[in-house]
């Protein structure tokens, strides 16, 4: 997994899952992360780190590569590379994917236990619709 910018790349990937891409430029606290094999974009993921929390967000893998367990991997890199960063709690939002993240941890929980760094961050706010899910996993012990 290598650290990635935003680029045509990622853009597609994201679109293709869904995925908001509107503040990949803008975003200052984004730390974006991909598998690539040759020129092809396997999956991708990032998160945004606020204190001792981060927004896991931009997780997609091409539909060539679903079902291999390389979603799982870049979960699960994320949660460490922000673990190493000083990362306890790790939150996110999904519209398609609450059982992949039930099954590597995540527990629904209600908007309002967000922490204040969390609410004020575009995906949270205006970027993922309210049906959302909203999930959280201890990183820490």
């Amino acid at each position: 997994m290598k650290q990635l910018k935003p680029n045509d790349n990622v853009r597609s990937l994201l679109e293709k899952s869904d995925l908001p891409t509107s503040d990949l430029d803008t975003c200052r606290s984004l730390n974006l992360y991909g598998i690539e094999e040759g020129n092809v974009l396997k999956g991708t993921v990032g998160y945004e780190l606020y204190g001792h929390d981060i927004l896991l967000r931009s997780l997609a893998v091409d539909p060539e590569f679903r079902g291999t367990g390389l979603g799982r991997e870049l979960v699960r890199q994320a949660e460490s590379l922000a673990r190493q960063n000083g990362a306890h709690t790790a939150w996110l939002l999904t519209t398609t994917a609450e059982s992949f993240f039930t099954e590597n941890g995540y527990s629904k929980v209600d908007r309002q236990t967000a922490p204040e760094s969390i609410r004020a961050t575009s995906q949270f706010s205006s970027l993922c619709p309210a049906s959302s899910a909203f999930m959280c996993k201890r990183l820490v012990a």
